[in-house]
């Protein structure tokens, strides 16, 4: 069948597989397939929960091949990567500490040794990356892989980091990179200042349940999208970002909140009250949406609210 294909729709075809397990699958089906699929540009390979439980079964652990077994066969045999993401499920995110062994390191991605084997050999052209790791696995090991990230990837345009514990020590600049997505990741304030002066061309940053942090202080001169979920401890937030024009911020109780983010447009607000919140003058909001259990005196501290068009308000129990 594949004889009856042009070469550029099966390419098509086997770029627009979800999974890249079903691609390194597709390898062994035929000569053709084997060739072509190397034209793929793009990598996504997710260990699900079936295949974690596969492979710690008695019963079944020796018919799965190891996860990073495949990774590793699916870049050896690619050209020119554009995209990689690698990493597990969500769903195992409910595996308990008792179920795994401590020693464990099949599902470590953000391990620098396994990066070692492959980045090197598709970094040139590479524009984005996500790794999502095995919390259980990567939780009490301190990983450098961002300095391994920013000494190879010259071209990175998008880089995501979930469940991990990462060090920036050697840290380089990245000034390709524009989209930063840092999730349930642990990290010191010492570690956000580094990340400011390294990536100083980043548009998108988004900060989800970043651990670790007390006095956190963003300064990005180009900033214009930001989530930024933090954690229940009562910090010091600061945002210093001229271009910024869209901000989701989630927390719970602060001990202060400083923006300088003139340009804001769309706002989204979600805290108790702070003991001391300074903000600046907004000329351009236009969309406003406050959660609060204090909703009343977190309103007073907009000094103008003549640009808003949309304002919605809630007050949290």
């Amino acid at each position: 069948m594949e004889e009856q294909l042009p070469q550029y729709l099966i390419i098509e075809v086997l770029s627009r597989l979800s999974n890249s397990g079903d691609l390194a699958r597709c390898r062994i089906v035929s000569r053709t397939f084997n060739s072509l699929s190397q034209e793929v540009r793009s990598i996504n390979l997710v260990c699900t929960l079936s295949r974690y439980l596969k492979s710690r079964s008695p019963e079944t652990s020796h018919l799965v091949t190891p996860f990073k077994t495949i990774f590793h066969n699916l870049v050896r045999n690619s050209q020119n990567l554009e995209s990689v993401s690698v990493g597990v499920d969500k769903s195992l995110g409910g595996i308990a500490y008792d179920d795994v062994e401590d020693e464990s390191d099949d599902l470590y991605l953000t391990d620098v040794g396994f990066f070692k084997d492959w980045l090197p050999r598709v970094c040139g052209d590479l524009k984005f990356l996500s790794i999502s790791d095995f919390w259980i696995q990567s939780c009490w090991r301190k990983s450098t892989v961002f300095a391994l990230i920013s000494s190879c990837c010259h071209r990175l345009l998008e880089l995501e980091v979930r469940n991990a514990w990462l060090s920036v020590d050697g840290l380089r600049p990245i000034p390709t990179l524009i989209h930063l997505t840092l999730e349930f990741v642990r990290l010191e304030d010492e570690d956000l200042m580094k990340i400011n002066e390294c990536f100083p061309s980043l548009q998108v940053l988004n900060l989800v349940g970043v651990g670790g942090l007390k006095d956190p202080k963003i300064n990005l001169l180009h900033l214009k999208t930001c989530l930024w979920t933090a954690s229940n401890a009562p910090v010091s937030l600061a945002i210093i970002a001229p271009k910024l024009v869209k901000l989701k911020l989630k927390c719970v109780k602060p001990k202060s909140l400083v923006l300088e983010t003139p340009l804001l447009y769309d706002f989204h607000l979600s805290l108790e009250m702070a003991n001391e919140v300074r903000l600046k003058e907004f000329r351009n909001l236009k969309n406003l949406q406050l959660e609060s259990s204090s909703l009343g005196s977190l309103i007073h501290k907009f000094r103008s609210g003549n640009t808003v068009k949309r304002l919605k308000g809630l007050v949290r129990s």
